[in-house]
């Protein structure tokens, strides 16, 4: 099952953020939803979907074609197995907010507990959406709270990456951020990191590894990501300079591509 998640995810080309190519915070157990299976009964009704999800082409379609086939097994799973795909399928194959428009759809994932603990990121999702203005948070290190207005909304273009020393896709998006900061940094742009879910003696063991040389927000832990329904990092997101949320997803090239096209 495991890998036949990581390759979904993979094929999802169109998405940025992908379950395969970032990292989740250890959530808490889910409570028990009205229709609990088994872990033989929930195999039993995954593996075939997954299965037929392996056949899906990997071309620029094939996202769209993973989301009906979800949506279609979900509408005839209403239990966990419908959850686990709406959570692990569905959350990264629709906007935020068609998957609350779906789910208010549905009397029996409108009720259970795991799908209304997610929501909560989704809302949020859709409060931070592009074009919205940004939410603030703040975090304390060494005495001191940092905000993201300290940043954020000052006239700059602001790149903030929320990111953990331990996360792997996120310490290889470091280079893609040094070489835009050393390219474009100045009076119009700056670059910050926020340390999201991390220890902050592994945060400063990390910038020095990694030759980091913009500003961090230290030990943010869960209040950045809570702000923003992030589940999954790195998320890499532009602000524009009275902080309007420009883009949020930004991987590899794409992050040189949407700087360069706001600083024209």
């Amino acid at each position: 099952m495991k890998k036949n998640t990581k390759k979904i995810f993979m094929m999802l080309a169109t998405a940025t953020i992908l379950l395969a190519s970032s990292c989740a915070q250890n959530s808490k157990p889910a409570e028990p939803v009205r229709q609990a299976l088994s872990k033989t009964e929930l195999d039993a009704k995954l593996k075939p979907f997954f299965e037929k999800m392996d056949s899906v082409p990997q071309d620029s379609n094939g996202t769209e074609v993973i989301k009906q086939m979800a949506i279609e097994f979900i509408e005839a799973n209403p239990n966990d197995a419908g959850v686990y795909v709406i959570k692990s399928v569905l959350a990264y194959t629709m906007p935020a907010e068609e998957i609350i428009a779906f789910i208010d759809g549905n009397e029996y994932f409108k009720a259970d507990s795991t799908i209304i603990n997610e929501r909560q990121l989704w809302d949020k999702q859709v409060e931070t959406a592009e074009g919205k203005m940004f939410t603030d948070f703040e975090a304390e290190y060494d005495g001191k709270v940092v905000k993201l207005s300290d940043y954020v909304g000052k006239g700059k273009y602001v790149l903030v990456d929320f990111w953990a020393s331990w996360c792997g896709p996120c310490r290889a998006e470091i280079p893609n951020l040094l070489s835009v900061y050393e390219k474009y940094k100045g009076d119009n742009f700056e670059v910050l990191g926020v340390a999201t879910w991390d220890a902050p003696e592994d945060t400063k063991t990390a910038i020095e590894q990694l030759g980091i040389t913009y500003p961090q927000i230290m030990n943010a832990q869960k209040a950045g990501s809570d702000a923003y329904g992030i589940n999954g990092i790195p998320q890499i997101i532009l602000f524009g300079p009275d902080g309007t949320i420009l883009k949020r997803n930004l991987r590899g090239a794409a992050i040189e591509d949407a700087v360069q096209e706001a600083l024209k």
